[in-house]
C-alpha cells in the first residue's frame, strides 16, 4: 500500500510538473497572430492587441491581454475597443495544439456604429473579370485550432449613430454560453437612451445553432422591459415579451416570431410577426388582444378632474391633447410635426383584432384593424368596431411622401351615443343624442388638433332623440310673444333644453369652419330649418333658423292659429357656453298684422267691387 501511494504521488508530481512546464513553455503571444488571422478571415475586420499577453493561473487558467480593438477596413475608428480581455482556457487541449477557450470576458467595451467606424471601400480596387473567381486560400498556416464555449461582455457601451438620431446603449451585460450540441444560452441586459427617453431591458434566450448553415432558431424565455422619459405616461411603459423565433437564410433571409406574447402595462397582445429581409424589408403582422388600453400606453386620457367644457379663450393656453407624462424640454427650432417618412424603409401588411380597445376613456369592442404600407402610402382599409350602442368605421389613407403627411378618411358612425364621444375629446356637451354620420375628409396631420384645424370635406349627420342643452327654443319664442301681447299666455314648459325627434345637418368642413348648408329639426311640436356656420376651434356658432312651433300656445284662439302657421326667424350666435339669440317679435307680429289687414281690405274692396258691378248690371 505504501509503495502504491508513493507511485501515485510521483505520477501526480510528474503530471503537474509537465503541465506547469507546458504552460511555461507555451507563450500566449503565440496565439496573437492566429487570433488576428481568424478574425480577418471570417469578417475582414482587423483585430489589434496592444501590449503583451500573459498567463493568469488563479482561479482559472487564463490569458490576459492589454487594450484590444476591432476595426473595419479603412475605418478611422474601431467598431469595438476594450481596456482588456480575458480568455479562460482549458489546459488539456493545449497538449494537442488546440486553443479551447472556456470563456471570453470583455469588461468596459465600447462598440461603435457610427460613420467613422463604417468600412470604406478602397478607391480603384481591381475588379475580377466576369465569370472568374479568385480561389480562396483554405490552408490553415497555424497549427492551432480555436474552440470557444462562453463569451461575457460586462459594463459596456454601444454608440449607434444614424443620419437623424444617436442611440446610446449603456451598462451592457451579455453572456453567450454554448453547449456540446450547439445550443447557446444567452443573457442580455442594458439600457438604451435616446432623446430623453430610456429603455431598460433584461433578456434570456435559448438559441439552436445545430443547423447554422440553413437556419437559427430558439425561444425568448424572458424579456422584461421598461420604457420611461419625456412624452410618455407618467409611470412609463413596462411589461414582458416571450416568443419562439426562427431565422432562415434562404434567399434574402427571413425572421419569424411565433407564439409571440406581449404584455405592456395592462394591455396584452399575441400572435405572429414575420420579416422578409429583402433590400426593402417586408413585414407581416397578425396580432390579437383581449384588452388594449391606449390611455396607459400613449398617455392621452383626459386629466382627472379636467372640465369637459373648454372656453375659446382658454383653449389658446390649454391643449386638449396633453400627454399625461413628463413633457420634453425643447431647444432650438421646433421639430416638424406629422413626419412619417420613416415608413419609407419597409413595406408591411398588418391585421390586428382587439376584444376591447380603450382610448381617451372610451371603451370600444370588437375592434379590427387591417392595413398595408406600400411606399409612400399607408392604407388602413379596415378600422371598425362597436362603441356606445352603435358601430363605427374609419378607413384612412396616409400619404407620407412629404412632411407633413397628408391624410384622407371616410368616417362612418351608425347609432352611436354622442355624449361620451364629446366628453372623451373634452368638447362641450351641449348637444346629445344618437348620431349617425358619414363624411369624406382630407388634410394635414392625424391627431384631433389636425381634424379640428386642418381637415376639410363634406359632412352629413343625423341625430335621433336630440337634445340641445341650456336653450329652450319654443319657450324662448313663446315668452317673447307673450310679453308683447296679452292675447298669448306665458308658456308652461320650464325645461332648459330643446328636444327634437330628428336633427339633420349637411355641411362642409373647411379647416375648422363648418359651413352648414341645410339644417332641419323635427318633432311633434316643433319644426326647424336653417343654415349657418360653426367655428370648431373657437367653439362659436352663428345660424339663422326658421322655427315653426306647432304646439304649446295658449291664449286667443285666432292668434294661436296664426302663430302655429307662422315660420318665425331666429338667429342663434356666440360661444357654445354662452349662446345668444336675436328675435324681433314686435316686427314679426306687426308685419303679420299688416299682412292680415291688407288681406282683409283687399277682400272687402273686392267684395264691394263685385257688389257695385252686380248693381250696375241689374240696372241695365
Amino acid at each position: 500500500m505504501k509503495r502504491f501511494l508513493t507511485t501515485l504521488i510521483i505520477l501526480l508530481v510528474v503530471v503537474v510538473a509537465g503541465l506547469t512546464a507546458l504552460v511555461m513553455l507555451v507563450n500566449p503571444n503565440d496565439f496573437r497572430g492566429y487570433l488576428v488571422q481568424q478574425v480577418e478571415k471570417k469578417s475582414g475586420y482587423q483585430l489589434d492587441f496592444k501590449g503583451d499577453m500573459r498567463w493568469h493561473v488563479w482561479p482559472t487558467l487564463s490569458i490576459i491581454t492589454g487594450p484590444v480593438s476591432v476595426t473595419a477596413p479603412n475605418a478611422s475608428q474601431p467598431v469595438l475597443s476594450a481596456e482588456n480581455m480575458r480568455l479562460d482556457v482549458d489546459l488539456w487541449p493545449l497538449i494537442s495544439h488546440r486553443l479551447s477557450v472556456e470563456q471570453i470576458v470583455i469588461d468596459g467595451a465600447v462598440i461603435r456604429k457610427t460613420p467613422e467606424s463604417e468600412p470604406i471601400a478602397t478607391v480603384n480596387t481591381p475588379v475580377a473579370p466576369g465569370g472568374s473567381q479568385v480561389p480562396a486560400d483554405t490552408t490553415d498556416k497555424s497549427q492551432w485550432l480555436l474552440d470557444i464555449s462562453k463569451i461575457d461582455i460586462t459594463n459596456s457601451l454601444v454608440i449607434w449613430q444614424t443620419s437623424k438620431d444617436e442611440y446610446n446603449l449603456r451598462n451592457i451585460n451579455l453572456s453567450l454560453k454554448k453547449s456540446d450540441d450547439k445550443q447557446v444560452a444567452m443573457k442580455f441586459s442594458g439600457n438604451l437612451n435616446k432623446n430623453q427617453q430610456e429603455f431598460n431591458f433584461d433578456i434570456k434566450s435559448d438559441i439552436d445553432l445545430s443547423k447554422l448553415s440553413q437556419q437559427v432558431s430558439g425561444k425568448i424565455t424572458q424579456f422584461d422591459y421598461q420604457l420611461s422619459g419625456v412624452d410618455l405616461p407618467e409611470n412609463g411603459i413596462s411589461g414582458k415579451i416571450t416568443s419562439d423565433f426562427l431565422y432562415t437564410k434562404a434567399n434574402s433571409g427571413e425572421i419569424s416570431l411565433e407564439n409571440l406574447a406581449i404584455q405592456a402595462n395592462d394591455s396584452q397582445l399575441a400572435g405572429t410577426i414575420s420579416i422578409n429581409l429583402t433590400d426593402i424589408p417586408d413585414v407581416t403582422v397578425n396580432l390579437s388582444s383581449p384588452t388594449l388600453n391606449l390611455d396607459t400606453l400613449i398617455g392621452q386620457a383626459p386629466a382627472p378632474g379636467k372640465s369637459n367644457t373648454v372656453s375659446a379663450a382658454s383653449e389658446n393656453t390649454v391643449s386638449n391633447n396633453e400627454r399625461v407624462g413628463v413633457k420634453p424640454v425643447i431647444s432650438g427650432s421646433n421639430m416638424q410635426k406629422y413626419d412619417l417618412t420613416g415608413l419609407n424603409g419597409f413595406t408591411a401588411q398588418f391585421n390586428v383584432s382587439m376584444d376591447t380597445l380603450i382610448y381617451r376613456g372610451m371603451s370600444m369592442t370588437g375592434v379590427k384593424i387591417k392595413g398595408d404600407n406600400q411606399t409612400p402610402r399607408l392604407t388602413i382599409s379596415q378600422l371598425e368596431g362597436n362603441a356606445f350602442g352603435g358601430q363605427f368605421s374609419l378607413p384612412v389613407t396616409i400619404n407620407y411622401s412629404a412632411i407633413p403627411a397628408q391624410v384622407s378618411a371616410k368616417p362612418v358612425f351608425n347609432n352611436i351615443n354622442l355624449t361620451p364621444v364629446l366628453k372623451a375629446f373634452s368638447m362641450p356637451e351641449k348637444l346629445s343624442g344618437i348620431i349617425s354620420l358619414n363624411a369624406a375628409l382630407s388634410g394635414i396631420g392625424y391627431d384631433d388638433y389636425a381634424v379640428k384645424n386642418q381637415w376639410q370635406g363634406p359632412v352629413n349627420f343625423e341625430l335621433r332623440s336630440a337634445k340641445l342643452a341650456d336653450l329652450n327654443i319654443p319657450q324662448l319664442i313663446q315668452q317673447s310673444v307673450s310679453r308683447f301681447t296679452n292675447k298669448i299666455n306665458m308658456p308652461t314648459d320650464t325645461n332648459s333644453f330643446t328636444e327634437v325627434d330628428l336633427f339633420t345637418v349637411s355641411g362642409y368642413l373647411n379647416k375648422g369652419n363648418m359651413n352648414i348648408s341645410a339644417l332641419k329639426a323635427t318633432s311633434s311640436l316643433l319644426s326647424i330649418t336653417g343654415q349657418g356656420r360653426v367655428n370648431i376651434p373657437k367653439e362659436t356658432i352663428d345660424v339663422n333658423l326658421g322655427v315653426n312651433i306647432l304646439g304649446g300656445w295658449t291664449g286667443d284662439s285666432r292668434l294661436v292659429q296664426q302663430l302655429r302657421n307662422m315660420n318665425i326667424p331666429l338667429r342663434i350666435y356666440g360661444g357654445w357656453n354662452n349662446l345668444q339669440y336675436q328675435l324681433d317679435v314686435e316686427k314679426l307680429l306687426r308685419n303679420e298684422l299688416r299682412t292680415q289687414a291688407k288681406e282683409a281690405i283687399g277682400s272687402f274692396l273686392k267684395k264691394e267691387e263685385n257688389k257695385g258691378l252686380n248693381d250696375l248690371l241689374n240696372a241695365l
